[in-house]
């Protein structure tokens, strides 16, 4: 009994542990702000052969204690992308020059005192 339930059991145990690890995200590149208390990172978000590579960019404290989440989401790998960061201030973010048609999401929102003021400029406006 106790091998025919190993026997049976196996290929499902198989098959929720491949659909469990799903998603894989690699930083892919980081640019920190003038005072290097913060960094924007962008990460090759990869969830398999059934969906495309994503581009996400986030912002967090260096010190770990705050993260904005992801800012913008772009269809397609980052070496493939065109979009660009730049910091104005040390709490001014831009992200600009990215294709309006390859934009998944985006959050724009405050932030709070303290942290990161983030602008988004698509490209050509």
């Amino acid at each position: 009994m106790f091998w025919g339930f190993i026997i049976i059991s196996t290929p499902f145990w198989l098959l929720a542990a491949l659909m469990a690890g799903g998603c894989s995200f690699d930083e892919y590149e980081e640019l920190y702000s003038p005072d290097k208390s913060m960094r924007a990172v962008v990460v090759n978000a990869d969830c398999g052969a059934t969906s495309n590579w994503q581009t996400q960019i986030f912002v967090e404290k260096v010190d770990g204690t705050r993260t904005t989440g992801y800012l913008i989401r772009l269809n397609g790998h980052p070496e493939d992308m065109s979009y660009q960061m730049s910091w104005g201030k040390d709490n001014e973010f831009l992200i600009s020059e990215f294709d309006f048609d390859k934009l998944l999401g985006f959050k724009n929102q405050s932030w709070g005192p303290g942290f990161v003021r983030v602008h988004f400029k698509v490209k050509g406006s």
